[in-house]
């Protein structure tokens, strides 16, 4: 089932709380900002198509904002 785009308010509470920490995980921003998992999800989804956010893969899966942490190579 498709999601519809995500709420602005939640976009833009992900980017702040990003902006406070080094990188977190998708439920950890979403107990932070008081969304659920899948608004956060959906809304990560966006931010990343709009090049704000990206996902680090480092044996598990974080999200970050866009080159603020720089991985190994």
């Amino acid at each position: 089932m498709a999601r519809g785009p995500a709420d602005p308010e939640v976009k833009a509470k992900v980017l702040e709380y990003l902006a406070k920490v080094q990188k977190a995980k998708s439920r950890d921003v979403a107990v932070a900002i008081g969304a659920t998992k899948s608004d956060v999800d959906n809304a990560v989804k966006e931010l990343t198509a709009e090049d704000l956010v990206e996902y680090l893969y480092i044996t598990t899966t974080f999200i970050c904002l866009k080159g603020k942490v720089q991985t190994p190579d």
